[in-house]
């Protein structure tokens, strides 16, 4: 069984459905997982579980587009990059601040974390809000390139 995959450009601003992991991409699942930390006196490490975070976890959180659309347009493409949104800004280096508007959807001022950039697939795009304007996209593209130190 097949379903469509919702068609998806660069510099679109998605609201992502993390419940649960999908298809081919990384991720974390919901609950407990397993952390290695080392003993009281810096022995061997140990196994405990540990609660994930929500927004690891589930839920629905925004993000923008940055893969190029020859990766997002290709046949058989199941995935896209992207950098997820907050509303917790702040002054720092690898944040770009995206300000509520009409054009891009978002309920809140946020900021772009570059230092989060994932793969998704693209059955996880649950709504277009709308685009990030090209001044952003160019800002998000200096930063992501600082980021990985391209």
């Amino acid at each position: 069984m097949t379903s469509e995959l919702p068609h998806c450009s660069r510099g679109e601003i998605w609201l992502l459905d993390w419940n649960p992991r999908r298809g081919s991409e990384p991720g974390v699942r919901a609950g407990l997982r397993l952390a290695l930390t080392r003993g009281s006196k810096g022995g061997p490490r140990e196994q405990s579980e540990q609660a994930v975070p929500p927004y690891e976890a589930g839920g629905f959180r925004p993000g923008i587009i940055v893969q190029s659309d020859l990766g997002n347009h290709a046949i058989g493409a199941r995935t896209t990059i992207m950098v997820p949104l907050t509303t917790q800004g702040r002054a720092y280096a690898f944040y770009v601040p995206v300000p509520k508007a009409k054009e891009n959807g978002l309920p809140a001022d946020s900021w772009a974390n570059a230092t989060q950039v994932f793969t998704v697939d693209k059955s996880r795009l649950a709504k277009r809000l709308g685009k990030a304007t090209p001044a952003q996209m160019k800002a998000l593209a200096v930063v992501v390139t600082a980021v990985f130190d391209l």
